[in-house]
């Protein structure tokens, strides 16, 4: 249902910014970056298992 959809992608973690040794990168006002993610809908539409999906969403690394 349109419901399910929505409280799905409300859950989705905004990606935050590291610099290369993954340190977070911060604003000018002390603020953490953060920045909207790119779902590659062919890539997620392909997986075979919810182990892929959360690796393509990339909420396996929180």
């Amino acid at each position: 249902s349109l419901e399910r959809l929505q409280a799905y992608v409300n859950s989705f973690v905004p990606a935050r910014c590291v610099d290369r040794a993954g340190n977070p990168v911060f604003d000018a006002k002390g603020d953490e970056r953060v920045e909207k993610r790119v779902i590659n809908t062919k890539e997620l539409l392909g997986c075979k298992s919810v182990a892929e999906v959360k690796m393509c969403l990339g909420t396996d690394r929180y």
